[in-house]
C-alpha cells in the first residue's frame, strides 16, 4: 500500500519504485489516486475564494488579472511558456510544474506528441487541476492518455529519469511560483540535469520571471550549458520566458 504524507520536497515511495521500474503508467495512476484523496479530504471542501486563494499561493498566478482571470490572457501566457511550435510529431515531452494543465493544454492543442510527462510537488494542486479545475478545458487534457503525471520533488524525479536512461525532446519548465521563491529548480545543477535528458537538437522552456537579474542568470547558466538562449515575454506583463535549442 502506498502511504503518502503532504509534505516539502516529498516523493512517496512507490512512485520512486514505479518510476525506477520505468512503470510510469502505475505512478500515474498512484499519482491521480492521491490527488483524489486529497480532493475528497481538502480541497473539495473549499470556497471559491479559498481555492483561488490556494491557487495563487502555489502556482503565484497564471498570468490573469483577480478581477477577471481572463481564459485568453492564461492561455497566451501559458502557450509562450510551453513553446508548442516546436515540439514535432511523436516528440516525447517532460514538464516542471504541472499547475492547472494550462501548458499541456497548450501543447495538445497545437502538436502532436507521442507523450507528455508532468511532474508537481503539490497533492493540492494535482487534486484541483485534475478534479476541481477552474478552467475546465485545462482538466480534460490531463486526461488525455498520452499524459502521465508524477507527483513528487522534481529535483529527485528527474534524478530518476537520468537512472533509467529516459530522453526527451522538449522540455518545459514552469517549476513555480517563480525563481527567487523556488530556487532548487533554477539551479546551475537542476539546469544542467535537465539539458541533459534532451535528444541532440531538442529544446527547452524556461519561465524566468520578472528580476532582470535572475532572468540574466537563468539565460546565462543555459547558455553555458549548452543551449542557445532567447527571452521572450509575456504578453501585457515583464515577466520573461527563456526558449533554447540544444546545440551540443
Amino acid at each position: 500500500m502506498c502511504v503518502h504524507v503532504e509534505h516539502k520536497n516529498y516523493t512517496p515511495p512507490c512512485i520512486i519504485s514505479s518510476v525506477l521500474t520505468k512503470d510510469l503508467s502505475k505512478a500515474d495512476r498512484i499519482s491521480r489516486s492521491i490527488a483524489l484523496k486529497t480532493y475528497i479530504d481538502y480541497t473539495s471542501r473549499l470556497s471559491i475564494d479559498e481555492l483561488w486563494d490556494l491557487i495563487d499561493k502555489v502556482t503565484g498566478g497564471l498570468g490573469y488579472t483577480r478581477e477577471d482571470r481572463d481564459f485568453v490572457r492564461v492561455i497566451m501566457a501559458g502557450c509562450v511558456i510551453a513553446w508548442p511550435e516546436t515540439i514535432g510529431n511523436g516528440n516525447m515531452v517532460l514538464e516542471i510544474g504541472t499547475g492547472l494543465g494550462r501548458t499541456i493544454y497548450c501543447v495538445l492543442e497545437s502538436a502532436n506528441p507521442l507523450s507528455i510527462l508532468t511532474i508537481d510537488i503539490s497533492s493540492e494542486i494535482l487534486s484541483i487541476a485534475l478534479y476541481r479545475n477552474p478552467y475546465p478545458f485545462f482538466q480534460n487534457r490531463l486526461w488525455d492518455h498520452r499524459v502521465n503525471i508524477i507527483h513528487g520533488d522534481a529535483v529527485e524525479i528527474i534524478d530518476l529519469l537520468h537512472r533509467i536512461d529516459m530522453r526527451f525532446n522538449h522540455i518545459i519548465h514552469d517549476g513555480g511560483p517563480n525563481p527567487s521563491k523556488n530556487p532548487r529548480l533554477y539551479t546551475r545543477e537542476f539546469l544542467e540535469k535537465l539539458v541533459k535528458l534532451l535528444e541532440p537538437g531538442g529544446s527547452i522552456s524556461v519561465f524566468a520571471g520578472r528580476k532582470t537579474a535572475v532572468v540574466s542568470k537563468i539565460y546565462n547558466t543555459l547558455k553555458q550549458i549548452g543551449i542557445k538562449p532567447k527571452t521572450h515575454t509575456f504578453p501585457y506583463t515583464p515577466v520573461r520566458v527563456i526558449h533554447g535549442k540544444k546545440i551540443y
